[in-house]
């Protein structure tokens, strides 16, 4: 294995910085990308790092990675876990760590490379709302950007191998609140007020109901996910509230889950005599593969893993990437990059004992090399 490759994801991984916080992770991206030979630029008040290699080439790619973590305690037993509160649950120090690599493959062999290339590195994929890419989308640079790629691993992909859904493959991940608002009293006097919790138990229902039904001709999920009233056994409170998730693919869509939410609420509010206050959070937007960029990364994949491990996925993703923002300039195309080792426990994405292995990244960073110079 690379000592480079080594040397940067232990760091990246042991001092994990959340949304638009990234500070130190900057600074060593900053710094490790100087001692390569690039130039590299500050972006969102020096939370975001960014490098252009023009060789006047016709075409210019961009690759980006995510720089977030999670606010989740680490759980492996790796010797570099995390060093602080956080964690690196969603690969995003391995997605840096390729980014990186390619960079130092990129700026070793520039005689060899048949674009321009941008290296971007972006905070808050995780949030919060509305996302890292959708401010550093604006930067003046990336208006010469032809094309974007990004990878993302995935558990549920084995080492080795990649993964891509052309056309619609990651959701809008929308957010929905409701704050519900009764009659307080004692709770051995139910009659005296208007429980809430009756109401949001009743809304908590009729919202799957409608969910069982809309699925079965609309590619949609709705999840409620949060129902807090207080903690006391004795007191009903005057308020409920109740959280959750709404995913689509469409604009359409979207609003279609906005409008019959609150009709459903409206009318569950009426029957229990409860006010409401209702706010549905549009997130990023839906994530598109373009075909043509697939092709490419499939090419430049299949020299690297062999054909039979590279995947066209058939199912859409119901997880939600602010990388689809970046499609406003040009095509993108998110691969999939296997991090599962064959035997080993699955864990999923976004939990305390996820580890990405060490051969990930190597291979993530090589295909990367072999898009821009193999492919044309």
């Amino acid at each position: 294995m690379d000592e480079f490759i080594i040397n940067c994801r232990t760091y990246l991984h042991q001092y994990p910085e959340l949304g638009f916080n990234t500070y130190e992770t900057a600074k060593f991206i900053y710094k490790t990308l100087a001692e390569l030979g690039y130039s590299p630029n500050y972006a969102l008040d020096k939370n975001a790092v960014y490098a252009y290699l023009d060789l006047g080439k016709e075409k210019t790619l961009c690759f980006r990675s995510d720089m977030d973590a999670l606010n989740i305690k680490e759980e492996t037993s790796v010797p570099f876990k995390s060093k602080n509160e956080y964690m690196h649950a969603c690969g995003h120090d391995a997605h840096m760590t390729i980014l990186l690599f390619a960079a130092k493959l990129f700026i070793n062999n520039l005689a060899k490379l048949k674009y321009n290339i941008i290296i971007l590195f972006q905070p808050a994929e995780e949030g919060p709302l509305p996302g890292g890419a959708y401010y550093l989308k604006d930067i003046p640079i990336l208006k010469k950007v032809d094309e974007f790629y990004a990878f993302h691993v995935s558990p549920s992909l084995e080492v080795g191998k990649i993964g891509i859904k052309i056309g619609e493959a990651c959701a809008a991940p929308d957010l929905w609140e409701l704050e519900l608002t009764g009659l307080g009293c004692h709770a051995s006097r139910p009659e005296n007020g208007r429980n809430p919790i009756l109401g949001g138990a009743k809304i908590a229902l009729e919202l799957n109901n409608f969910y069982q039904n809309v699925k079965q001709t609309k590619n949609v999920v709705l999840s409620t996910t949060y129902f807090n009233s207080g903690i006391s056994m004795n007191i009903i409170k005057d308020k409920a509230y109740l959280k959750g998730t709404a995913r689509s693919f469409n604009e359409s869509d979207r609003k279609y889950l906005a409008r019959e939410m609150e009709n459903i609420i409206s009318k569950c509010c009426n029957l229990y005599n409860l006010d409401y206050k209702f706010d549905f959070h549009y997130a990023y937007p839906p994530l598109f593969n373009d075909k043509v960029l697939a092709t490419k990364m499939f090419t430049a994949a299949s020299n690297i893993l062999g054909a039979k491990n590279c995947i066209t996925l058939v199912n859409s993703e119901m997880i939600g990437e602010d990388f689809a923002y970046y499609n406003e300039i040009a095509p993108i195309c998110l691969t999939w990059i296997g991090a599962k080792n064959i035997g080993a426990e699955f864990y999923d994405l976004h939990n305390a004992k996820f580890i990405v292995p060490f051969e990930t990244i190597e291979y993530g960073g090589k295909i990367l090399f072999e898009l821009v110079t193999k492919t044309g």
